[in-house]
């Protein structure tokens, strides 16, 4: 996680940190999943150009967490909608504005990812060439927040 971060950081563009609700029973609060392959690569999901928010835009799985639902509940729900995939080994790694950041593996055997229509592409992304995407926002804060926890745990 901390070479994703690493790469991330040198390539992510500011701009609008907030997410919109979009059902009546959202609540404020967001949760994304970074889901590493056997390769070393993550998921990244790429917004649709009718999406009001950041279209065409790159994004990790995830979205809206419902009310009566946890972050990790919400993770699984939304992994599940927009891919089509089954996670487990569910870890909280950071949260900021409001954004919790898991990190999952994906059940065996479910590997065929089938897209909903808040997005038109995937891909598995090499942490080394993750200039070639055009991220949503919320990532750049996350990384220097990781990158801040790291530097404060760092010893003198």
């Amino acid at each position: 996680m901390k070479h994703l971060i690493e790469n991330w950081k040198k390539y992510l563009v500011e701009g609008d940190q907030s997410y919109p609700r979009g059902e009546e029973d959202d609540t404020d609060d967001v949760a994304k999943v970074v889901i590493f392959n056997e390769d070393g690569e993550v998921l990244v999901l790429k917004r649709a150009d009718d999406m009001k928010w950041n279209p065409n835009k790159w994004d990790l799985p995830g979205g809206m967490v419902k009310k009566e639902e946890s972050a990790e509940q919400a993770a699984k729900r939304e992994v599940k909608e927009e891919t089509g995939l089954s996670i487990k080994d569910i870890i909280e790694v950071g949260n900021v504005n409001q954004i919790t950041v898991f990190e999952a593996s994906i059940e065996s055997g479910d590997k065929e990812i089938k897209l909903d229509d808040e997005n038109e592409d995937h891909d598995w992304a090499d942490p080394e060439k993750i200039s070639e995407y055009d991220f949503v926002p919320f990532l750049k804060d996350f990384i220097g927040k990781q990158e801040q926890e790291e530097n404060d745990e760092a010893p003198a």
